[in-house]
């Protein structure tokens, strides 16, 4: 999802010897989380959810997932990569996105063609109460 930005994820030690997760980047050079900008961090904590979600899948009944503007921190490319990681999880559960940025939906619709259906509320015929 980071456009090749990191190559792996790694554990580093502190000198308390607490554990902390960190990117790695393609020439090696390690960037702890606290060094990620907003974006990447978000990146990360998906590919980790979606990750724990495809193992609780595996020994569980599925269960939707539910996504509310994920994306809102992505720039375009990482968010047309999040929509395949999400088209994946979909081949397993139900997927439901929800945004109110209409260039998500149109990156939604461009990388994943006629395989969504997207459903707007300004669409919809309006029912006032009697």
């Amino acid at each position: 999802m980071t456009g090749d930005s990191f190559a792996s994820l790694s554990v580093d030690y502190d000198g308390q010897d607490n554990a902390h997760l960190t990117g790695v980047r393609p020439d090696h050079t390690v960037v702890p989380v606290s060094g990620m900008s907003t974006g990447t961090a978000d990146q990360l904590y998906l590919a980790l959810r979606v990750a724990s979600v495809e193992d609780y899948l595996e020994r569980a009944v599925a269960l939707p997932f539910v996504a509310d503007d994920l994306f809102i921190n992505f720039d375009d490319d990482r968010a047309a990569a999040g929509f395949r990681l999400l088209a994946q999880l979909a081949e397993k559960t139900q997927v439901l996105f929800f945004t109110h940025h209409q260039h998500l939906v149109n990156i939604a619709s461009t990388t994943l063609g006629d395989s969504i259906n997207c459903l707007s509320l300004n669409d919809l015929n309006t029912v006032t109460p009697a």
